[in-house]
C-alpha cells in the first residue's frame, strides 16, 4: 500500500472501525480458498492497518482468513449468491468491454447489495484493477487501476467511492442508489 494512504488511515485510526491485523497465514488461507493471489496493496492494508475495516463509517473493506466478528472474509463473499448469475457469464463494463463474473472477487460490500471487486483475470505489477459491481442489473462501473487508487479516492473524499466517480444521473438513474 502507498505509505501516504497508510499513514493517513493510521493517523485517524480512531474514526474507523478496525480490527487486529491479518497474519501471513490469514492471507495465504484466503488465497488458497480463492485460488487467486491477492493484490499487494490490499495485503498491505489487512496486514498493516486492519483485517477488515469500516472506513469513515461509510465504506467497508472485507477481511482475510476467518474474518472477524463484524466483517466477512473475502472468500465467503459470492457475487453468484448476490445475483444468481452463472459463474461463466460475461458482465458488461459501462465504459466498454466485459469480464467473466468468475474473475470478480468482491472486497467491499455496500448496504445496497452491490460490491467493489478485484478483476482477477489478469494481475499486473502485483495488482488487479477494481470495479463496482451492480448486483441488480449486473454491470461493472468505475474501473480503477488498483485497490490503492480506490483507497486514495475514499481518503480524499470521505464519501462512498462510487458516488465520487459519477454524477447524480448515473447514481440514481442507472444504479438506483438515490
Amino acid at each position: 500500500m502507498d505509505n501516504t494512504s497508510l499513514k493517513s488511515l493510521v493517523k485517524e485510526k480512531e474514526i474507523h472501525e478496525t480490527y487486529e491485523v491479518a497474519s501471513k497465514e490469514d492471507i495465504e488461507k484466503t488465497e488458497n480458498d480463492l485460488n487467486y493471489k491477492l493484490p499487494k496493496s490490499y495485503c498491505d492494508f489487512v496486514s498493516q492497518f486492519s483485517n477488515g475495516a469500516f472506513l469513515y463509517m461509510i465504506q467497508e473493506v472485507s477481511a482475510v482468513g476467518d474474518g472477524n466478528k463484524q466483517i466477512l472474509s473475502i472468500q465467503r463473499l459470492s457475487l453468484q449468491r448476490m445475483t444468481s448469475v452463472e459463474t461463466h457469464k460475461m458482465i458488461n463494463i459501462r465504459e466498454g468491454g466485459s469480464v467473466e463474473i468468475g474473475h470478480l472477487i468482491p472486497f467491499s460490500l455496500d448496504h445496497n447489495g452491490n460490491a467493489w471487486c478485484f478483476i482477477a483475470s489478469q494481475m499486473k505489477n502485483e495488482e488487479y484493477k477494481v470495479a463496482y459491481f451492480d448486483s441488480h442489473n449486473p454491470r461493472l462501473y468505475g474501473i480503477m487501476d488498483n485497490f490503492n487508487e480506490w483507497l486514495k479516492v475514499l481518503i480524499n473524499n470521505r464519501e462512498e467511492v462510487i458516488r465520487t466517480l459519477y454524477d447524480d444521473n448515473v447514481i440514481s438513474t442507472e444504479l438506483g442508489l438515490g
